[in-house]
């Protein structure tokens, strides 16, 4: 999808304290050999106040007052995650709605889950909400997770190039102008991979990982013991190289005139295998030192990156960034944001 007068208003991240891989490391948490391989600094890590949708809020009001659009124009709120909220039998997006949108009553709250292509998935929802109709003039969009045991086990429960950390971001697309402009919004599909995140577990009527830390690396296992490896390879090689592709194409950009690519914060070894070496890409180009930090934090990578990049001057008016989500089911979205301008909030 080419997008026609979509600008980037306001980008926020809130993130929790970060906390050395190494001291998980020394403590046994996480093994040695895993971190050689992936190379994290730090992960972030959330305290008991800090529930998912409580950080949403704090990225949500950063970035509302950094576009400078009032609550009464935001036409819809999405809300991305991938694990638990903090309350069962609950919806976030209006808890988030509630907050930060007094007295819109407007602007429908909404609840996506993409995994870890939540956000990206939120922005194409609410850049297609706004082309449908010119009187919608902005729209937000938050995400936030936390990981946290018994239920998940940060360094432990996904596979081993991907360690988790906590936090949370927003972003307020407008049709009424800001400091970027959205170029194009591309996701692809493959959902022959959805097997690869359930394995042989079989659907149960309540949540099983309530008193003990999910086991994805299993349910991953069983899903290549019936399909095999390298044909894993070749559908996500396929799915990412497709979306970046034909996003550029939508855009009119040329590979060449991307300055930055911001992908989900993977370890090192699987960013350069899987991510950089079928795209042609240098690490140098990427988001990595940011993204060893923080790590995998959920669906937020993207637009904490983007947030990274614009608030430390890296990115500069007339330069370009594509985003690069993947979500397991499986999706690849890729966004292409064109700066415009120095961001007001940055002085």
């Amino acid at each position: 999808m080419r997008c026609e007068g979509l600008f980037v208003a306001g980008i926020a991240h809130w993130l929790p304290a970060m906390m050395p891989v190494a001291e998980a490391v020394a403590a046994g948490a996480y093994d040695a050999d895993e971190q050689a391989r992936n190379d994290y600094a730090s992960v972030t890590v959330a305290q008991a106040a800090d529930a998912p949708p409580v950080m949403a809020v704090r990225a949500a009001r950063i970035a509302l007052d950094r576009a400078s659009v009032p609550p009464g124009d935001i036409t819809l709120l999405l809300h991305a995650s991938f694990w638990f909220q903090g309350i069962d039998f609950w919806s976030a997006a209006p808890y988030i709605h509630n907050a930060v949108l007094p007295g819109n009553r407007r602007a429908p709250a909404i609840d996506i889950s993409q995994m870890s292509n939540g956000s990206l998935g939120g922005v194409e929802l609410a850049a297609s909400y706004l082309a449908a109709d010119p009187a919608r003039r902005a729209a937000l969009v938050t995400v936030a997770d936390r990981f946290q045991l018994p239920g998940f086990d940060r360094w432990r429960s996904d596979v081993a190039g991907i360690v988790y950390g906590d936090g949370a971001a927003a972003i307020v697309l407008s049709r009424d102008g800001g400091f970027a402009r959205l170029l194009a919004m591309v996701t692809v599909v493959d959902t022959r991979l959805e097997n690869l995140y359930r394995g042989s577990q079989p659907f149960g009527v309540m949540s099983g990982e309530a008193g003990r830390p999910l086991d994805n690396r299993a349910r991953r296992r069983a899903h290549l013991d019936d399909t095999g490896f390298q044909t894993v390879v070749e559908q996500t090689t396929a799915g990412l190289t497709e979306a970046v592709e034909t996003a550029l194409h939508e855009s009119g950009v040329q590979r060449a005139g991307i300055a930055r690519f911001v992908f989900p914060s993977v370890g090192l070894a699987g960013l350069s295998s899987r991510y950089l070496a079928p795209l042609g890409l240098d690490l140098s180009a990427t988001t990595w030192h940011w993204g060893r930090r923080t790590g995998h934090v959920g669906a937020a990578d993207q637009l904490s990156g983007l947030t990274e990049l614009v608030d430390s001057g890296a990115l500069e008016p007339g330069q370009r960034a594509v985003l690069i989500g993947i979500g397991a089911g499986f999706s690849w979205s890729c966004a292409v944001v064109e700066i415009d301008r120095r961001p007001g909030w940055l002085g």
